[in-house]
């Protein structure tokens, strides 16, 4: 179809776009007032780098490289926060999610403009202008109000993946717009140049906004193959075609290469609690949990958090991992065979996989996220709105929009009533353990806004027979965390620290600093378990928290020689013996070992330099 048949049908679909932009708008205006979670608080709030009034460009400089998230820093992302804090003065929830909304909504203007580009590829040529208009008008629809989506907009620290995701889709619009023209004439004087610099300079900045914008130039494959297949000036190019499947399978001998020349993946699993293998086949589960979500999209099943889902420890336990597994192993066969005469389907299942390259393959990141679907469900979308505006799929009298109108307007509901749950700390910790009990990790958010509630409360004038309750009730889901993940630190911490304010009497029956101990020196040390600990050094230094001093510093020199090659431990002891004010030589001692081993970490530095300034040791100030 030429291009030129569509622009009448695409000035009507400007204004229709706007339809599902106001409906998420609407629903996920609800949610912004939302707390801020997690990562947002080691990334954002606790880091003053980030946190500048734009004045100094000194500052900026620092800001933007102020991130350990992944190996790049991912500077464009910071430098977008640094501007939220410049701008508004602070980070509030309502600033940071509004930008990430406007982001998002940004993105689906453009995977709107991406779809009807896709649309109208060689391999694509049965669409009608109508048609065409209508499945990219329903595809952005679906992407901008899918609920699963919510844990990536509402999430501010996640405005990483959305930049990443708002490049690489900004490049592929860019890769489509040059290679329409291609296929019908040819590529005229400059323009492969024009397009490889654009390419660069997208390809750049989805990168330093987060890693897997990496992903770009194989999704670029994925759309040559699925689409185009090697079609050049109006003839089919065979050397060109055989390039683009040489390119789409490339990367997956090169990751083999990689791991059976080299052990850099395996080892990086050491401080994992699972192994890469366990990681691989659970990742075959969660591909087919992510998809279910996505296309039957019940919002009982989503949530922030997903620890309940089994690992999988083989091929048969659980049993679902070897059908999961013959799965997509026929899904890529089934797409293959049917290439040529359905080649959206093999599109939408290549962009699926290959969007889920970096984060649900053998890199040892956390089990699962929902937030990983954000760019890879661009693919199934598209697959989506084709098949619900394919007549023979809903009859001659039904018509087009209602049916898109209708599916828009059910997920705008769902989108609604998911960011409404995200509204509050409280209502989005009970509705996690509501939806998912068996996950340790959503009643230890519960524990934690029902104590957030009692320290309200108490500035509020709460009487103390409710206050009570309210901790009570914290009490018993830090318990029961405890009871589905016995080896979590973060349980039994804040069960000492409870017990000890509110309940000393059961400090007799319940010895909770033994289970601690017990941890310590059984479990490969987690973040979480980190923060726990942290939590605890605090603790004992405000108010002795029913804790030893002698037992506290065992277990942090326990840790110590655990971990001989971690600064870690020796950061936490460190920290430990400044906020009580103690053993200034053995403070310093600690910082010249963790310099050692990580010279150029910020925090090692800044530590150095504020102990030997106060031992008057110039030499190592200049060190």
């Amino acid at each position: 179809m030429h291009w030129g048949k569509l622009r009448d049908a695409d000035l009507m679909a400007r204004w229709l776009i706007l339809l599902p932009a106001l409906l998420a708008l609407a629903a996920y205006g609800l949610g912004l007032g939302g707390p801020l979670l997690f990562d947002d608080v080691s990334s954002l709030t606790a880091n003053r780098s980030v946190q500048i009034d734009g004045t100094d460009f000194d500052r900026w400089r620092t800001a933007i490289l102020s991130s350990d998230s992944g190996p790049l820093k991912r500077p464009v992302a910071m430098a977008t926060f640094a501007a939220n804090h410049a701008i508004f003065s602070g980070f509030d929830p309502v600033s940071l999610k509004s930008v990430n909304l406007l982001i998002h909504l940004l993105i689906g203007f453009v995977v709107y403009r991406l779809s009807l580009l896709l649309l109208a590829t060689p391999s694509l040529s049965g669409f009608t202008p109508g048609r065409l208009r209508t499945a990219a008008w329903l595809a952005a629809g679906i992407w901008l109000l899918h609920p699963l989506h919510v844990s990536t907009v509402l999430y501010a620290v996640q405005r990483m993946a959305q930049l990443s995701t708002l490049f690489v889709v900004l490049g592929l619009l860019v890769f489509t717009h040059y290679r329409l023209r291609w296929a019908r004439v040819g590529a005229g004087k400059g323009e492969l140049p024009a397009a490889a610099l654009w390419l660069a300079l997208l390809l750049m900045l989805a990168a330093l906004s987060k890693e897997n914008g990496l992903l770009l130039p194989w999704l670029m494959v994925v759309v040559e193959v699925s689409l185009f297949r090697g079609r050049w000036a109006g003839r089919d190019n065979p050397q060109l075609r055989g390039l683009g499947w040489l390119g789409l399978v490339l990367p997956l001998v090169l990751l083999g290469l990689i791991l059976l020349i080299s052990d850099i993946i395996p080892r990086a699993y050491l401080s994992r609690e699972f192994t890469l293998q366990e990681r691989v086949l659970t990742q075959a589960r969660l591909l087919w949990h992510y998809l279910g979500w996505f296309t039957l999209p019940d919002i009982r099943n989503m949530g922030f958090q997903h620890d309940d889902i089994r690992w999988s420890r083989s091929l048969v336990e659980p049993a679902g991992t070897l059908l999961a597994v013959v799965g997509w192993i026929a899904a890529v066969a089934l797409a293959w065979w049917l290439r040529l005469r359905y080649p959206l389907l093999m599109f939408a299942l290549l962009f699926y996989l290959v969007g889920h390259a970096f984060e649900s393959t053998v890199w040892p990141l956390e089990m699962v996220y929902e937030h990983r679907n954000y760019l890879p469900s661009i693919g199934p979308c598209l697959l989506i709105a084709a098949l619900l505006t394919h007549q023979r799929v809903l009859g001659e009298k039904l018509r087009q929009g209602v049916v898109a109108g209708s599916v828009m307007l059910l997920l705008a509901i769902l989108l609604a009533l998911r960011s409404h749950a995200w509204s509050g700390q409280f209502s989005m910790a009970y509705y996690n353990v509501a939806n998912h009990p068996e996950s340790p990790r959503a009643h230890f958010f519960l524990g934690e806004a029902l104590m957030q509630l009692h320290r309200d409360g108490i500035k509020e004038g709460l009487d103390e027979e409710a206050a009570r309750n309210i901790m009570v009730n914290a009490r018993h889901h830090y318990e029961l965390m405890h009871e589905k993940a016995p080896l979590d630190l973060s349980a039994p911490v804040m069960l000492q620290i409870i017990d000890h304010h509110y309940f000393p009497g059961l400090l007799d029956g319940d010895d909770w600093v033994d289970e601690i101990e017990t941890i310590l020196a059984r479990r490969v040390m987690q973040p979480s378990d980190r923060a726990a600990l942290g939590v605890l050094v605090d603790c004992v230094v405000a108010s002795g928290c029913g804790i030893e001093v002698q037992r506290l510093e065992s277990m942090l020199d326990g840790l110590i020689d655990r971990y001989p090659g971690s600064i870690t431990p020796l950061l936490q002891k460190y920290k430990y013996l400044a906020d009580s004010e103690q053993r200034p030589e053995e403070r310093l001692a600690l910082l010249r070992r963790a310099f050692a081993l990580a010279p150029r970490n910020g925090s090692v530095v800044y530590y150095y330099l504020l102990e030997s300034h106060e031992a008057a040791d110039v030499g190592a100030m200049y060190a």
